[in-house]
């Protein structure tokens, strides 16, 4: 799903009707323990434990009939700590705070306890810019 933010912004600038912001060049991969929605919000990020969104740079690979998946594995460092159970992916404009662009479901869930590190896989991340 693409949040109404990102829509706009894609819209704005392929019409060259609103340019400002600009359509990012780096993408942040990371996760949320409940559902996000359309507008932005409803994400929950774990927080400690070593847990950190991931830069999608050199991992994406190119579109094929209006969806990139993930050319390379993406991995999430070690838990250091309980993430507790991870229902969706997100992806951000930036590392740190910044805005919502894309999420989906996690299928399955994960529940990430200490020790464990998360990978997509290959080809599972699959993102698209269609109307919500």
């Amino acid at each position: 799903m693409n949040t109404t933010y990102f829509l706009n912004l894609v819209a704005g600038n392929v019409f060259k009707t609103k340019t400002s912001p600009a359509i990012p060049t780096t993408y942040y991969l990371g996760l949320s323990k409940t559902a996000p929605n359309a507008d932005g919000t409803g994400v929950s990020e774990p927080s400690g434990g070593a847990y950190a969104r991931i830069s999608l740079s050199g991992k994406l690979g190119t579109p094929n009939d209006g969806v990139v998946a993930n050319s390379a594995s993406v991995n999430f460092p070690e838990a250091t700590a309980n993430w507790g159970n991870a229902t969706h992916f997100v992806v951000y404009d930036a590392a740190t705070n910044g805005n919502l662009l894309m999420y989906g479901a996690l299928d399955p869930q994960r529940n990430i306890t200490s020790g464990t590190t998360l990978t997509i896989n290959q080809g599972d991340l699959q993102l698209r810019v269609s109307n919500p």
